[in-house]
């Protein structure tokens, strides 16, 4: 929700009004309530926009005086257009070439006596320079929160477009891959020797407590929280300080990974287990669509063609599916992006027999030999099922621990 409206009030009303209606909802609302920090936050955006407005207020007067003054003189003149520098006022001689690296200013010949008034002059970073830059970090991880939470960086308000714009990407990935955000952040206080201010440009290093981290709730329990250092570049753009970059310098929970949940597992073997019973329809019946879990174009094209061959023959096969070995440790479940996919080494094994179409005589006993694969798999998020994507013969179980489903 907009600040101004969760506080009730319009961005015409003056301090006084914003002091008022914010003593008002807090009276409203209980100090542990999640609404109650709703408030404060919008309160804090507010208090620093009204700053920013009469800043701007301030510096808009300044000029207008400025111009006044330079009117008055009678005879004097400026440039009123950013295209043209101002120096073309100052009526030129003939100098040496100059040029500035880092701070300190080099000269070509002719060489002049050094004079302390030519020496570059220090900017100084006053405090409130400090602690506007310090406001914007704060400001900027409330609303990282709720951006994280929504999914969408429209109340992102104190950070660049190109920022945004690269973070909603970001965020897009978390939402098709169905990914959840019900944590907190909280930042610590950043003292002055973690802000470096150089001009319009600025950075911070912040270190900001997750209560949680952003999960799959189909995976993963809720994980627990860390602690990461984040460092942020910011931009001054028509007086006002935006964060334009955000990198990690460190992350208390990297190399912890998340446990998949045993939910998760069995639905991936009871995938496979499915897989088998409709190996089984699809023989007796010489029919590929039977196969509803095996998404392989390659593989259903290969079966299609053996059940044409079958009918070439007139022979069938009768049988039915016994039971599915599988390598627990084989099991691994990957997050890349968007993608959940799996890989499972199991051996299905199957009573029956081929037989011949005109006298139902037995033609063989099934050839076929107990091979394991490696199966491979995808999650699809919006039917909740897992797929078969492919399969790869093994000689052997490569792990020896095996059991039956």
């Amino acid at each position: 929700m907009d600040p101004y409206e969760r506080l009730g009030i319009s961005r015409t009303s003056s301090v006084k009004e914003l002091e008022q209606a914010y003593a008002d909802k807090l009276a409203a609302h209980p100090e542990d309530s999640e609404e109650r920090t709703e408030i404060e936050r919008a309160y804090v955006v507010i208090k620093y926009e009204k700053k920013q407005k009469q800043k701007r207020n301030k510096r808009g007067v300044g000029l207008v005086l400025l111009l006044v003054l330079l009117g008055a003189g009678g005879g004097g003149y400026y440039y009123w257009s950013q295209d043209e520098p101002a120096t073309k006022a100052v009526k030129e001689t003939k100098k040496s070439t100059s040029f500035v690296i880092g701070e300190e200013t080099k000269v070509e010949e002719p060489k002049k006596k050094a004079d302390s008034s030519d020496a570059p002059k220090k900017v100084d970073v006053s405090e409130a320079d400090y602690e506007a830059v310090r406001d914007i970090a704060g400001i900027f991880f409330r609303e990282l929160e709720d951006a994280l939470t929504q999914k969408t960086v429209k109340g992102l308000s104190v950070s660049t477009n190109r920022y945004n714009e690269n973070f909603q990407s970001s965020l897009n990935d978390l939402n098709t891959g169905g990914y959840i955000f019900d944590g907190g952040l909280t930042m610590a206080d950043i003292p002055e020797s973690d802000i470096a201010i150089k001009g319009d440009t600025a950075t911070v290093t912040a270190t900001v407590e997750y209560s949680s981290r952003s999960y799959q709730p189909y995976l993963h329990e809720r994980p627990d929280g860390s602690t990461i250092v984040w460092k942020l570049s910011l931009v001054k753009s028509g007086g006002d300080w935006f964060v334009s970059e955000r990198s990690v310098v460190s992350d208390s929970a990297e190399g912890r990974g998340m446990t998949v949940q045993e939910s998760v597992k069995d639905d991936i073997l009871r995938t496979i287990e499915q897989h088998a019973m409709q190996w089984e329809t699809a023989y007796e019946n010489k029919d590929v669509s039977a196969f509803s879990l095996y998404t392989n174009a390659d593989y259903l094209a290969k079966q299609k063609a053996y059940y044409a061959n079958l009918d070439k023959k007139g022979i069938y096969w009768e049988g039915d599916f016994d039971s599915l070995e599988y390598s627990p440790a084989s099991l691994r479940v990957s997050e890349v992006a968007t993608d959940l996919t799996a890989s499972v080494e199991a051996l299905s094994y199957y009573n029956g027999s081929y037989y011949r179409d005109e006298d139902d005589s037995l033609v063989e006993e099934d050839p076929g030999e107990d091979i394991p694969f490696t199966y491979y798999l995808k999650y699809d998020l919006d039917q909740e099922q897992w797929f078969i994507t492919g399969a790869k013969k093994l000689t052997r179980f490569t792990k020896g621990d095996t059991t039956t489903y």
